[in-house]
């Protein structure tokens, strides 16, 4: 399958561009890096690249903000795919030192608490410093000793740095799920999966009649997530992702039931349910 151009959240050395590279070997297609979520999504919209690739949610830090508030602002764009990526941080150096004679620790705020405990209790002297990336944080490693950096073991290949330790995750079960934007959506496969966003009514029972939706009809939710709308305070946006493709609810009066009981209601996309995948190092 060609998937021509597909933008993916760079720099190179980070768990999103190993992510792409995992893509780009089930698809045939092209990969091309941008700085921010939001100038990947504006990629796909504008018709720079035919899809892009951005982290959605991981399992210990939740969902990622930032393509949240892009995938419920942003028109003409929908999941066709998500990918279960496995997260395996590693600690690197310039050189091989002792893990006793490292005073700072740098990676993304993200990497650092899914080590948290591999710091406290192996890194004694270490002061975790907190920077835009990863990849950023192995790259400034140059010629500061005592430094050390959590990051993927890309990182390391790409920065001719010695690897440390390997497997340093709290949490062994660590993934992060990355979705497939495009403008294009998916027909049913007989094994999908369907995300919207709404706003409910600010009345009693409101969510709760929400949900009945879909439980009357034995839909099965496999995610539900808030965040603030970041419009009027106290108004919040439900993430819900569901079993079934929506061409199967189409007939069932699903989306009109739900319209009545919402303010703002907006399909995500419906895309084949992915799998963790086994990653070879």
């Amino acid at each position: 399958m060609a998937s021509g151009r597909v933008g993916y959240l760079g720099p190179q050395g980070t768990f999103s561009e190993e992510a792409a590279l995992l893509y780009q070997r089930k698809v045939e297609c092209s990969l091309h890096e941008y700085p921010t979520i939001g100038a990947v999504i504006e990629a796909v919209t504008s018709g720079k690249v035919n899809q892009g690739l951005v982290p959605l949610e991981n399992r210990l830090e939740g969902g990622v903000g930032a393509t949240l508030d892009c995938l419920s602002n942003s028109e003409g764009i929908l999941i066709r795919n998500e990918i279960y990526y496995p997260i395996r941080q590693c600690l690197m150096a310039e050189e091989d030192i002792r893990l006793d004679q490292i005073a700072v620790v740098l990676s993304h705020p993200h990497a650092l608490g899914q080590c948290s405990e591999f710091i406290n209790n192996n890194l004694p002297k270490a002061k975790p410093l907190p920077v835009e990336s990863t990849a950023a944080a192995a790259k400034s490693l140059t010629g500061k000793a005592g430094y050390a950096a959590i990051a993927p073991r890309r990182a390391a290949e790409l920065f001719y740095l010695t690897l440390l330790e390997e497997g340093i995750e709290d949490n062994k079960e660590n993934t992060t799920r990355f979705v497939v934007l495009s403008s294009v959506g998916q027909k049913p496969t007989g094994d999908d999966k369907t995300s919207l966003v709404l706003t409910i009514l600010d009345r009693p029972g409101s969510l709760y009649r929400v949900l009945g939706c879909f439980a009357r009809r034995g839909i099965n939710l496999t995610r539900i997530e808030s965040r603030p709308s970041r419009e009027i305070i106290g108004d919040w946006l439900f993430f819900i992702d569901c079993e079934g493709h929506c061409d199967e609810f189409n007939n069932t009066g699903l989306w009109q039931e739900i319209s009545s009981e919402v303010t703002f209601l907006k399909m995500l996309g419906s895309y084949p349910q992915g799998k963790t995948v086994s990653v070879v190092k």
